[in-house]
């Protein structure tokens, strides 16, 4: 058993944070300025974020955008096309988890 306190690790303003990590699961903590955003891409298995802090446009391929803010969570299917950008004035901290290990596919849309 292991314990990780969210503010403490938030306020190392780092872009990505590793909390845990086995060869079938991941988790970590996202930061991200104002305007900050991640590219168009899927991951081969399903995810979900916890909005931590702030708000987030989560915008999908086909040109859906919905407003994530704090206290909801967004899942993903696996190969389901995302991408999330800091549309507050302030920081956005997700907590993320997938079940694969660190270092799973990332694939960019073209």
């Amino acid at each position: 058993m292991d314990f990780v306190n969210l503010a403490e690790k938030a306020d190392k303003e780092q872009r990505f944070t590793r909390l845990y990590g086995t060869e079938k699961f991941c988790t970590w903590m996202l930061h991200f300025k104002p305007g900050d955003h991640t590219d168009m891409h899927f991951h081969t298995e399903p995810e979900s974020f916890l909005v931590v802090e702030g708000k987030a446009s989560v915008k999908d391929i086909h040109g859906g955008e919905r407003i994530a803010e704090q206290g909801e969570v967004v899942f993903f299917d696996a190969k389901e096309y995302y991408q999330i950008t800091n549309v507050g004035t302030g920081r956005l901290l997700l907590y993320g988890n997938r079940p694969e290990p660190f270092g799973g596919a990332h694939v960019s849309a073209k």
